[in-house]
């Protein structure tokens, strides 16, 4: 576990708003981080993960997390400005080069 600087997000709960899904996140003051996304469809999906953490500034935290399934998430949350940066790393058999794909996705912020 990563934790530096003290957070305005550990130990606090965020709903983040994607084109095709919500997150609602738990970050906790040990660095773990809760998490449980619905889907367009209704579909939900749920997990606990170590979480890095590094806050960049008082408003701005960069995170980054493996999930059981090698899903890779990296996020830069703005508090100030309610957005998130997400990059996404996932296997994807069908591509070249380690057989995985990525994309950049951006969010809407708020905390619960």
């Amino acid at each position: 576990m990563s934790l530096l600087n003290t957070s305005s997000l550990l130990g606090r709960e965020a709903i983040i708003d994607f084109p095709d899904s919500q997150a609602v996140v738990h970050y906790s003051p040990q660095g773990v981080l809760f998490w449980k996304v619905t889907d367009g469809r209704g579909s939900t999906s749920e997990g606990r993960e170590r979480l890095s953490y590094l806050q960049l500034s008082d408003t701005l935290h960069f995170l980054n997390w493996i999930e059981k399934s090698g899903f890779t998430v990296s996020q830069v949350v703005d508090t100030a400005r309610g957005t998130v940066k997400a990059f996404w790393s996932y296997t994807d058999e069908k591509t070249n080069g380690a057989q995985r794909a990525s994309m950049f996705v951006d969010g809407r912020f708020r905390f619960r």
